[in-house]
C-alpha cells in the first residue's frame, strides 16, 4: 500500500495538472451519470440499467481525461458510447452532459477543422438516435439537444478565439519588448562609440600639448627659465582644460547626483581658444573665418570642432619642424567646411596611421582620421586628407547644415 501510494504520488508530481483535473472531471462525470441513471424512472421503451450500461458510462465519461490533447478522438469514443447506451433503451441522466463537455472541448482546444469535424460527429449520432427510433428521443428532444450541443460548441469557439487573439496580443507585445531592448542597445553602443571618440579627441590632444610642452621645459630649463615657465603655465592650463572636458563627457554618464549632465559640448566657438592653446605650445598657427556660423546644429558644430582639434593633434604629433599651420573655417548657405593645412614633414609619418582602403586603420595607426570620417558620415559630409604637393599635409572636411542621407 505504501509503494502504491509513493507510486501515485510520483505520478501526479510529473504530470500536467490540467491533466489531473481532467481526470478528477472524468471520475465525477462517471459518477453523477451512474447515480442518474440508476435513479431514473423508466418511460415506455426503457430498459432497467445493467452492467452493460455501467460500462457504456465509463467508456463515455473516459474520454473526459484526454480531451485536451486529443478532443475529436474524445468527441468520437464518447458520442459512440452514448449512442449505444440510448439506443438500447437505458435511460440517459446526466449521460448528454458528457457530450455536452467534450463538443465544447473539441471547439475550445482543437483545430476549427476538427471542431467542425466534431461538431459533425454529434449531429450524426443525434440525427441517427431520431432513425432509429431510440426511446424518448422524439423531435422534442432532438431540437433540444441540437440546441445545447450547438451552443455549447460556439461558446468553444469564442474561448479559441479569444484566446488566439491574448496569445497574438502578448506575441506582439513581446516583439515590440524584443525590438525596443534592440533599440536601446543600438542606441548604448552608439553613445559608448561617441564617447569613446570623444575622450580620444580630447585625451589625445590634450597629451600630445603637454608633452611639447614638457620637452620644450625640460630643453631650456637650466638657460632660460622663464620660457621654462611659460612651458609650465601652459601644461597647468592644458591639464586643468582637459579635466574640464573630462568632467563633462563622464558627467554625460552620471553625475555625482545621478542626474545627466547639461553642460554645453565644444562648438566652433571654442576653436578660437583652441587655436590659442596650441600657439601657446610653440605651434605657429593661424585661425581664419569666413562667413557667419548661422543656422548650424550643435552636432554639426561639435564635429567640426573635433576634427580641427583632431587636425591640430596630428600636427602636433607627426607634422615635426614647421613655418606655419593654417585653420580656415568657411561658412556658405549649405554648409560649414573646415581646413587644417601645414607645411611641416607629417605627409610620411602621417601615412603610417592613416585608415586603409577599407576605411580601417592600419596596424600601428590610431584611431584619429577614423574617427574623422565617422563623424563626416554621420552627416553626410565629405573629408579629404592628405600630403600637400611641396611639403606639408591637409585635413578638409565639409559639413552640411542639414543631414543629407
Amino acid at each position: 500500500m505504501v509503494r502504491q501510494i509513493e507510486r501515485t504520488r510520483t505520478w501526479l508530481r510529473t504530470r500536467d495538472p490540467l491533466e489531473v483535473v481532467d481526470v478528477v472531471l472524468a471520475l465525477l462525470f462517471a459518477g453523477f451519470a451512474i447515480a442518474t441513471v440508476g435513479s431514473q424512472d423508466l418511460v415506455d421503451g426503457m430498459r432497467e440499467p445493467n452492467d452493460f450500461a455501467i460500462v457504456l458510462i465509463l467508456i463515455a465519461a473516459a474520454p473526459i481525461a484526454f480531451r485536451r490533447r486529443a478532443p475529436l478522438l474524445a468527441v468520437a469514443i464518447s458520442s459512440a458510447a452514448i449512442y449505444w447506451h440510448v439506443l438500447v433503451g437505458f435511460p440517459d441522466g446526466l449521460l448528454p452532459f458528457t457530450g455536452l463537455l467534450l463538443t465544447y472541448s473539441v471547439a475550445a482546444t482543437g483545430t476549427l477543422r476538427r471542431a467542425i469535424a466534431g461538431l459533425a460527429i454529434v449531429w450524426a449520432v443525434i440525427a441517427a438516435l431520431r432513425l432509429g427510433n431510440a426511446p424518448g428521443f422524439d423531435g422534442l428532444a432532438v431540437g433540444a439537444n441540437l440546441a445545447f450541443l450547438s451552443t455549447a460548441w460556439g461558446a468553444g469557439l469564442a474561448v479559441r478565439a479569444r484566446r488566439e487573439t491574448l496569445e497574438a496580443t502578448v506575441r506582439e507585445a513581446e516583439e515590440r519588448a524584443n525590438v525596443e531592448r534592440q533599440r536601446a542597445g543600438r542606441m548604448i553602443a552608439e553613445e559608448r562609440l561617441r564617447i569613446a571618440q570623444e575622450l580620444h579627441d580630447v585625451v589625445a590632444h590634450s597629451m600630445s600639448v603637454i608633452a611639447v610642452q614638457a620637452g620644450v621645459g625640460a630643453h631650456v630649463v637650466d638657460h632660460r627659465p622663464d620660457q621654462a615657465k611659460r612651458a609650465l603655465e601652459a601644461i597647468s592650463g592644458t591639464a586643468r582644460s582637459t579635466l574640464g572636458e573630462m568632467r563633462r563627457l563622464l558627467g554625460v554618464l552620471r553625475d555625482d547626483d545621478g542626474n545627466r549632465s547639461h553642460a554645453p559640448a565644444p562648438s566652433l566657438s571654442n576653436v578660437v581658444q583652441l587655436v590659442d592653446d596650441v600657439r601657446a605650445a610653440g605651434i605657429p598657427v593661424s585661425l581664419h573665418v569666413v562667413g557667419e556660423p548661422d543656422h548650424l546644429s550643435a552636432g554639426v558644430e561639435l564635429s567640426a570642432y573635433r576634427i580641427v582639434q583632431e587636425a591640430l593633434t596630428n600636427v602636433i604629433k607627426h607634422a615635426g619642424p614647421l613655418k606655419e599651420v593654417t585653420v580656415r573655417l568657411t561658412h556658405t548657405a549649405d554648409d560649414v567646411s573646415v581646413e587644417v593645412i601645414d607645411d611641416g614633414r607629417g605627409a610620411a609619418a602621417r601615412n603610417q596611421s592613416s585608415p586603409g582602403a577599407d576605411g580601417a586603420e592600419t596596424p600601428g595607426g590610431g584611431h584619429g582620421l577614423l574617427g574623422m570620417r565617422e563623424r563626416v558620415d554621420v552627416w553626410g559630409g565629405t573629408l579629404e586628407v592628405g600630403p600637400v604637393h611641396g611639403g606639408g599635409y591637409r585635413v578638409g572636411a565639409t559639413l552640411p547644415k542639414a543631414a543629407r542621407t
